[in-house]
């Protein structure tokens, strides 16, 4: 997996007595510039922003707390990489499926999350809740890893497919270059 930045800074830096040397230099960082671009584009997708790859809604049940994560094709999660928090206060006790053993590039042999799933934790809370829930994954489609992800639900008695407050809107507008009029 790769980071999320791919190409190195660009810096320029001529010597005025060596004025083709600094053209060269130039050209050179322009087609870099342009290949890494174009190598970065041309071999793998962009990655989707983490609530697209990892859709995620949150429910409190009589006893329990659930997440339900729908893990898109080409991603996983980690399962030894979640937190849940509620009411500012730490569960440690998850309930979590079996997930898939893979050997990671960035952390070894682990188990992960390849398909839908849920996870639960048991609660006495039954009224409004404040639910923290911080996660990581990556996407082999796109090479790469997600920084830790955290997710804040207002959860109250009974509610249901309850969605994170720092989910914003898809903006697809800057994948669209626009048209120039002749």
């Amino acid at each position: 997996m790769r980071s999320m930045t791919v190409c190195p800074q660009k810096s320029a830096s001529s010597s005025v007595g060596q004025p083709l040397r600094a053209m060269l230099g130039v050209a050179f960082l322009a087609m870099f510039g342009a290949l890494c671009g174009s190598v970065d584009a041309g071999q793998q997708p962009a990655p989707l922003p983490v609530d697209a790859a990892f859709a995620t809604v949150a429910a409190l049940q009589p006893g329990k707390i659930v997440v339900k994560f729908d893990v898109l094709p080409g991603h996983y999660l980690y399962r030894d990489r979640f937190e849940v928090q509620a009411n500012g206060q730490v569960i440690s006790a998850i309930v979590l499926p079996k997930g898939k053993l893979k050997v990671d590039p960035s952390f070894g042999r682990v188990e992960v999350y390849e398909q839908p799933f849920a996870l639960s934790a048991a609660t006495k809370l039954t009224g409004d809740t404040e639910l923290i829930l911080v996660f990581q994954g990556c996407s082999e489609v796109a090479g790469v890893c997600y920084p830790p992800t955290t997710r804040t639900f207002a959860l109250a008695a009974g509610a249901k497919q309850v969605r994170a407050k720092e989910i914003t809107p898809v903006n697809l507008k800057h994948q669209f270059k626009p048209q120039v009029s002749q």
